[in-house]
């Protein structure tokens, strides 16, 4: 029979460490370790930085289980985000994120594929973690979501929902942001433009639905004419773009109409239609304006940079974390967080030539 060798260190994994060692090395009470976990805005930053380098260097993770008997609470906020491939969807969710740690909650995130199905999984079975509020993007308006959200007394929130569906929807107004993106090409003289558009159909794409809405409304009184031929609908993307741009060049050769201006509903969308305007030889913006909307990090950065409706994405999360952790009891003070919307005008969108203008 093979004995041990007793020299072999032992195998046995170390104990996790507990509260009273994080305060041991970091010099003060398990008392004040709790509240720097718990309620960081209430120590001293200096203290606070001890007892965080403890708990880094011993690897302590707090016992869940038991601070949520203490508690009442189990510390944590889930979303579920329907369309998570999106990088719009992803600064929404950093924005809360940063919000409701800065509280000591974690954020539980699920991004269900919707199907009628799954989504309303994925919310029932945040809901029975326990989580003390919950964030949702794309049920809005959705009776079963309504019918399991009833069963749970706790605070929620839409993101980038329709505000003026009341207080439980944090969002823009997408009918005025389409306006906005109109007025401007309009002031440059543009008479003919193309879309270049998301899909409208089905519940998740209202915001879609209003923004393209808010385009047309803002035409028709600027006496604008938005091209058949030159509108495409398809998914948010650069290949997306890319087609959709030889598309309308491709159209805009069997019609007297010049299509001058190109509306996209994404700087995704946008770029990619730029680069396909430039592969076949259309100077933006001397031969095509090109304005999207967003404001992704990259659009300021293209060659030219890109002219759009700058969105605050990322103030929607945090304003809704706001929201929550106020209904939660927690200390926020007042709200600042400002969904302002603003042209940001660049090079890729300039006034209508007068050899372009219809006769």
């Amino acid at each position: 029979m093979h004995k041990k060798n007793p020299s072999t260190p032992s195998s046995t994994p170390p104990k996790p460490a507990s509260l009273a060692d994080v305060a041991a090395m970091a010099g003060v009470s398990t008392g004040t370790v709790s509240r720097t976990l718990s309620r960081p805005e209430m120590i001293s930053e200096e203290t606070r930085d001890r007892v965080m380098q403890a708990v880094r260097t011993l690897g302590y993770v707090v016992n869940g289980a038991a601070r949520t008997l203490a508690m009442r609470r189990s510390k944590t906020i889930g979303a579920v985000v329907l369309k998570f491939g999106s990088s719009n969807f992803a600064s929404v969710v950093e924005g809360l994120e940063s919000v409701v740690s800065k509280k000591g909650y974690t954020l539980l995130l699920s991004a269900p594929v919707p199907d009628g199905e799954t989504e309303f999984s994925a919310l029932a079975a945040m809901l029975a973690r326990g989580v003390d509020a919950i964030a949702l993007l794309g049920f809005e308006g959705q009776e079963a979501a309504q019918n399991i959200l009833a069963r749970y007394p706790i605070p929620y929130a839409h993101l980038w929902g329709d505000p003026k569906s009341g207080g439980h929807c944090i969002g823009l107004d997408e009918a005025e942001n389409g306006r906005i993106a109109l007025q401007h090409v309009a002031d440059l003289g543009h008479q003919h433009i193309g879309l270049i558009w998301g899909h409208v159909d089905g519940a998740l794409r209202y915001r879609s639905r209003q923004r393209l809405q808010g385009v047309k409304t803002a035409a028709r009184k600027r006496g604008i004419t938005i091209v058949p031929a030159a509108t495409i609908h398809t998914e948010h993307g650069f290949e997306q773009g890319h087609l959709a741009a030889e598309h309308i060049l491709n159209a805009r050769t069997d019609t007297d109409t010049k299509v001058t201006a190109l509306l996209c509903a994404s700087d995704y969308l946008a770029v990619g239609a730029m680069h396909g305007l430039i592969q076949h030889g259309v100077n933006v913006p001397k031969d095509m304006s090109v304005v999207s909307f967003n404001d992704n990090d990259f659009s300021a950065y293209m060659n030219p940079p890109l002219t759009t409706v700058h969105l605050p994405i990322r103030e929607v999360g945090m304003k809704a974390g706001h929201y929550l952790l106020d209904c939660l009891g927690e200390e926020m003070g007042a709200d600042e967080y400002a969904l302002n919307v603003s042209l940001r005008e660049r090079g890729s969108s300039g006034p209508v030539r007068a050899s372009r203008k219809r006769s």
